[in-house]
């Protein structure tokens, strides 16, 4: 019995040893990854990254986002709903225009529409009417 003993703390010591040995190795390996930026009052995000479709929480289907051709004052953002979210806001259009390096914000009939990047990655799109409706969508790049 003795012999196991003896046996299983030298195996203990030699373990923590090896651990002690490589885990500064280890942990100088492994580098901390920054978080994606968030978007602030200096970001000012191209159309491209407003483009593609982009996608909600839910079975809702995607939302397109395409931009016309046209530059400076009068480029537009071409926003389309799926058609479950047409049924709720009574429309399945809006063209926005360009409000800031991060916004495109844009009315039709009583409804106005805002496009704000908060990263690459997720944008939300909020959408109020004239009688105090209002509609927050997080979006997610969804290709």
């Amino acid at each position: 019995m003795k012999c196991l003993h003896v046996l299983s703390v030298v195996a203990v010591a030699t373990l923590g040893s090896f651990i002690a040995a490589s885990t500064p190795a280890f942990c100088a390996a492994a580098k901390p990854v920054a978080p994606p930026a968030l978007a602030d009052a200096h970001t000012n995000y191209s159309v491209a990254q407003f483009q593609g479709q982009w996608a909600l929480m839910s079975n809702m289907g995607t939302i397109n986002v395409m931009a016309n051709k046209a530059l400076g004052p009068a480029a537009r953002l071409l926003v389309a709903l799926p058609e479950d979210l047409k049924k709720i806001v009574g429309q399945d259009r809006f063209s926005l225009a360009r409000v800031s390096g991060t916004a495109w914000q844009g009315a039709e009939g009583d409804l106005t529409a805002t496009l704000t990047l908060i990263s690459e990655n997720s944008a939300q799109l909020h959408i109020t009417g004239k009688r105090g409706h209002k509609l927050d969508l997080p979006l997610y790049r969804n290709d």
